[in-house]
């Protein structure tokens, strides 16, 4: 039964080296599918891209073509905020009464990656799928999956597989470890059909000078524990200001760096700060949820930049147009911030030329997490004509987790194109790199066991929803009309920072660890249910900047017994 599950599942995997073209591989088979629906019939693509306003627009910039082909209103932008050139709806119910005729009903929907957006997306394939419109075919696109994958989402997917308007879903990423189980649906999965993969012009791990300093970090490194955001910039920025000092030439003129700080806002600023004060003409963009602006200082004055063009544009652009008008190309030029730089975002321009260099000093990154961040420094660039190979300043461990990663990558188009494949078979280069792939080995974090008798799981006899708030109304709101007692009551730090727990323990919560520690947790997790429990509710708060007070998040979670 597992073997046909297998074979029918219209579940696939896109697996590409970082800026190898995901992007356009989805983008091609959307058209592709276009292109068959006067035989077929209408199709619609729901494309979950990053969930980032940044990564929102760079994909929906790329889908250009396709509004030039079909016409004004093909590509629509489900989104609360939007400013841009292509149709936009701010909920499903928009969404839907565009669908109801041919004419108005678009052929791409774009939307971002979280738990509201994904339950809009199901929601509308429900309905479509159960109700007569000009859609005939449906397929979903799950950019960079393995970032926000977790047992509500699989459920999802798992569901939308078997409606029949649904004809294909597609994930795409570069690091698709996460995504992977032990059985049944998720253990093994097909890959994409790649029939013309060039990569010569490619630029990659074989490609950089690498320049391994180990005399920063201890050994054995210790990750900082959970939520330590003080020594992670300690270390992190600790690490840029040594090999800054080190090697002064990062920053001569003409030179262009990749420097990511870490989660806070204010590595980001200590980056900066740095950069400024070592070499004072130096031009800083910082990029993180909450600043996008490019900064130098002009005869004596600071001068600051949004990163804002006339024309709606990927960052990369903006950034090259920006340097160009104010006369900015000789000065050494600086790139720094960590979520919205970490992956999926290009920041390579062919005017500006591939980075000179890059200083990675973040040993408590996961494998996925540092080689996407590395990835920003890859991509198709060999024929630019300001391309150099770019330096490459990190700790050995550092080098060898990103080559390693890269390996089992390119593993899955070389050796097992539009194979179903698993876990085991992504992992195959580890085995076959010796020392170098211990360095990833030992960093894959495992799930912790307790252990003991272990407890049947009944999380098939519960119902999971999950969502977000920027708000505390909405959240107690949900809470409220779902049977479950509100939150009220709330510590702070000394800062005014709400503090909130995933166990037992109560700090400062960084959405993004909070995020991550929930893809592990089960439908019953982080609740206190009695045997006669029929529904429980629980909020976690946390911030998207733990330095920035009007972050928070609101995560709301409510389990109810079927």
């Amino acid at each position: 039964m597992e073997r046909n599950i297998e074979h029918t599942s219209k579940f696939i995997l896109c697996v590409l080296l970082t800026q190898l073209g995901k992007t356009f591989t989805a983008i091609s088979k959307i058209i592709a599918e276009i292109r068959q629906d006067s035989g077929l019939g209408r199709s619609i693509h729901i494309i979950f891209t990053m969930n980032t306003l940044l990564n929102n627009a760079q994909f929906a910039k790329r889908l250009e073509t396709i509004e030039n082909t079909y016409g004004k209103g093909s590509i629509c932008v489900f989104s609360s905020k939007y400013e841009g050139k292509y149709s936009h709806v701010r909920s499903r119910l928009e969404l839907q009464g565009l669908c109801l005729t041919a004419d108005t009903c678009p052929r791409v929907v774009v939307m971002c990656s979280n738990s509201q957006r994904y339950d809009d997306g199901v929601e509308f394939i429900k309905m479509i799928n159960a109700n007569q419109t000009p859609i005939m075919r449906c397929f979903a696109y799950y950019d960079e999956l393995h970032q926000y994958i977790n047992e509500s989402l699989r459920i999802q997917i798992e569901d939308i597989d078997k409606l029949d308007i649904v004809k294909g879903i597609t994930a795409l990423t570069a690091s698709p470890d996460k995504i992977w189980k032990d059985s049944g649906f998720w253990s093994n999965i097909r890959l994409i059909q790649l029939d013309d993969l060039a990569d010569s012009n490619y630029v990659g791990s074989k490609d950089m000078i690498f320049n391994c300093n180990d005399t920063f970090f201890a050994d054995p490194y210790i990750r900082p524990r959970k939520f330590d955001f003080d020594e992670l910039d300690r270390q992190t920025v600790g690490y840029v200001e040594q090999v800054l000092k080190m090697h002064p030439d990062i920053l001569a003129d003409n030179t262009r760096s990749f420097i990511p700080a870490h989660i806070r806002r204010t590595s980001h600023n200590a980056v900066r700060n740095l950069v400024f004060e070592i070499k004072p003409n130096a031009v800083v963009i910082v990029i993180n949820g909450f600043e996008k602006t490019l900064q130098y200082k002009d005869c004596g004055n600071t001068k600051t930049i949004p990163l804002v063009s006339e024309e709606e544009g990927e960052v990369c652009e903006t950034i090259s147009c920006l340097v160009g008008q104010h006369n900015l190309h000789t000065r050494p030029i600086v790139i720094t911030g960590l979520l919205c730089v970490g992956m999926g975002q290009t920041l390579s321009h062919r005017s500006l030329g591939s980075f000179t260099s890059a200083i990675f000093g973040h040993m408590d990154l996961t494998n996925d997490e540092i080689y996407q961040l590395f990835g920003r420094i890859t991509g198709r660039m060999k024929d630019w004509d300001k391309y150099v190979q770019t330096q490459v300043y990190c700790p050995t461990a550092i080098m060898n987790r990103c080559i390693v990663m890269e390996e089992c990558a390119k593993n899955m188009a070389r050796e097992h194109n539009g194979d179903i494949v698993s876990q085991k078979h992504y992992r195959e280069p580890m085995s076959e790199m010796g020392d170098m792939a211990h360095c990833a080995i030992d960093n894959i974090r495992l799930q912790k066991k307790t252990p003991g008798v272990k407890k049947p799981c009944d999380d098939h006899l519960w119902d999971l929803t999950e969502s977000e708030f920027d708000n505390l109304d909405d959240a107690n709101r949900l809470l409220g009309d779902s049977g479950c007692n509100r939150k009220l009551k709330f510590k702070r730090n000394e800062n005014g920072f709400i503090l909130s727990s995933t166990s037992k323990t109560i700090a400062l919560l960084s959405y993004n660890e909070v995020k991550r520690e929930l893809t592990s947790w089960k439908k019953k997790s982080g609740f206190d249910l009695k045997k006669t429990s029929v529904r429980a509710g629980r909020m976690i708060i946390s911030y998207r900047d733990t330095a920035d007070i009007s972050t928070p998040v609101y995560i709301v979670r409510i389990i109810k017994k079927i």
